[in-house]
């Protein structure tokens, strides 16, 4: 027998009817994870806001938040967005929580946030929010840096 598509199209949050997204399990307002344009995100990552945006994160935090809550220390490659952009938009190039974290940790993040958990690594250690938490922890006139 020859494997077939999934034809769960449902979210997966208990008692939701709603169409789930196309990165997870869940509809939108349960966490879920839509595409992005990826030429025109990536032309925002060539933009000068973000790579000064950059610079000054990596300058901050040098070194990778999620090492140093596990007691190591890594120099840090990415600068990461807490809340994902695909799941918020563009605006979360501007307003949004950013950590510094090695290739290693990044891409762990990245595969939690296709779960549809998103990971903050603070000095006070590991975090865990919800898309829905960005409002209440970044707010329209916050631009807060983690």
């Amino acid at each position: 027998m020859m494997p077939s598509v999934p034809t769960n199209m449902k979210c997966n949050h208990l008692g939701c009817k709603g169409q789930r997204s196309k990165l997870n399990t869940f509809c939108m307002e349960h966490g879920g994870l839509q595409y992005m344009d990826t030429k025109e995100t990536a032309s925002v990552y060539q933009t000068a806001a973000w790579r000064t945006l950059r610079t000054v994160q990596l300058s901050r935090q040098p070194l990778c938040q999620a090492c140093l809550v596990d007691g190591l220390v890594e120099m840090a490659q990415h600068v990461d967005h807490v809340f994902p952009w695909r799941a918020i938009g563009k605006q979360a190039f501007a307003h949004n929580l950013f950590q510094s974290l090695c290739a290693a940790h990044h891409s762990y993040k990245t595969g939690q946030e296709k779960q549809g958990n998103i990971v903050h690594y603070s000095s006070t250690g590991r975090v865990e929010y919800t898309i829905h938490d960005y409002k209440r922890i970044v707010g329209a006139n916050n631009h807060a840096f983690a």
